[in-house]
């Protein structure tokens, strides 16, 4: 080999370890960054802490494999709901943080998460990217035949049976930006659809965090049950639901305690 052919050869040389060192540490920076669904698990983790998230469902609560599946929840008579997801993508559910499923993508500039929760609930949650995410999320609720949604004047909604007994329901909402500052935020029913809207400004940081979360547990349920014939009455009586003003009014301060802790 002369002088000029062992030149060449030692720059391809070079330059062959050089491409290997750098796709090795590409490859390194790559497994160490973290997923989608690992990014949004923190973030959605940051804004509800990671306290209540539960280590599994509870019993016959589940947590669907797609984003175009519908949660499955109990109320307190025992009787089935669902929840469906605002999706618009069917996208795979991914496990990340604590225990916080993720559906990457699931919607425009929107990704879309659900936990249990240990008060025997389910929390669904819309994490909106950027400032061309929707502003409205819809949630359709799968209740017993007969049954409705009523909005409560905390902001929050019960689901009442067709003879007003107390099924569970949406705790107040809320909605935080990513330093962790509430954005303002609302529920409206739409049959039995529950819409959550977001009012998003100049200075909101992105990613926003909103949640509807679900609760049913037995022993709340079973005292709010004697809110019934307040809440029954106004559905009958062709009103917007029944509010703690009313209750507090027809049942008293222990009922009424109940009320605001579910529902607060």
């Amino acid at each position: 080999m002369n002088h000029r052919q062992r030149v060449v050869s030692g720059v391809v040389a070079s330059i062959s370890t050089a491409a290997l060192t750098l796709g090795t540490a590409s490859a390194a920076m790559a497994s160490e960054a973290p997923s989608k669904a690992e990014s949004t698990a923190a973030a959605v983790e940051k804004a509800t802490g990671t306290t209540s998230i539960a280590p599994a469902p509870t019993a016959g609560t589940t947590i669907p494999q797609r984003s175009t599946g519908d949660a499955k929840a109990v109320a307190a008579t025992g009787a089935a709901i669902s929840i469906a997801l605002p999706s618009s993508n069917n996208v795979i559910g991914t496990k990340g943080g604590k225990n916080t499923t993720v559906y990457p993508g699931a919607a425009k500039a929107t990704d879309l998460a659900i936990q249990p929760t240990t008060d025997g609930g389910i929390r669904a949650l819309a994490v909106l990217k950027n400032a061309t995410a929707p502003r409205e999320q819809r949630y359709d609720i799968g209740l017993p035949n007969g049954a409705r949604l009523v909005k409560l004047n905390t902001g929050a909604v019960a689901a009442v049976a067709k003879n007003g007994t107390f099924l569970g329901g949406f705790t107040t909402p809320w909605a935080k930006d990513a330093t962790g500052k509430p954005v303002p935020t609302s529920y409206r029913i739409d049959g039995n659809t529950l819409i959550q809207s977001v009012q998003i400004t100049d200075s909101t940081a992105f990613p926003v965090v909103a949640d509807p979360k679900w609760v049913h547990d037995a022993a709340k349920g079973t005292a709010m049950g004697l809110a019934t014939g307040c809440v029954s009455g106004a559905v009958a009586g062709g009103g917007a639901g029944c509010i703690p003003g009313a209750v507090a009014g027809g049942l008293g301060g222990a009922v009424a305690g109940v009320v605001g802790g579910l529902f607060d």
